[in-house]
């Protein structure tokens, strides 16, 4: 077997690994959906002061993937109709695959916090996952640019 054909059998595995990505960007998608969607229907019943400010968002880069949480803001006058909304990231410890949890509780709303959690928890997972295929991507492309 020739070093071209060897390293040429490695495009699969990229193609795989990218596959896989895909899938891991739907599940992060739908969790940041769920969220979405359980805090529209909680918020409708509230009033300004027991409204949730999270917004979570996963977002797909060449061979990465952010799963991020932002604190909604909203300025403007509703009646003159320059109501905006600004989205300001919350930051995400170095050391981790996740938020911390009691930062994000500071802006939770008790009645979302249990919806928080089990977000967070698999975006944890999903981030960790893409940690690793990140990397394995990165490696096995730079091994076919090395070897041509």
């Amino acid at each position: 077997m020739t070093a071209f054909t060897e390293i040429t059998s490695v495009t699969p595995a990229i193609e795989l690994l990218y596959g896989r990505l895909s899938t891991l960007e739907a599940q992060a998608t739908d969790m940041c959906r769920q969220h979405f969607t359980f805090v529209m229907a909680g918020n409708k019943s509230r009033d300004w002061a027991q409204k949730s400010v999270l917004f979570a968002q996963a977002r797909m880069r060449d061979n990465s993937l952010t799963a991020n949480w932002y604190e909604i803001q909203w300025y403007g006058s509703k009646a003159a109709k320059t109501r905006r909304m600004t989205k300001k990231l919350i930051r995400k410890q170095k050391s981790d695959y996740g938020y911390n949890l009691a930062v994000l509780f500071k802006l939770t709303q008790p009645w979302e916090e249990d919806m928080v959690r089990e977000v967070e928890q698999a975006l944890r997972d999903i981030r960790r996952e893409v940690a690793f295929i990140s990397k394995a991507i990165g490696l096995l492309n730079h091994l076919v640019k090395e070897c041509k």
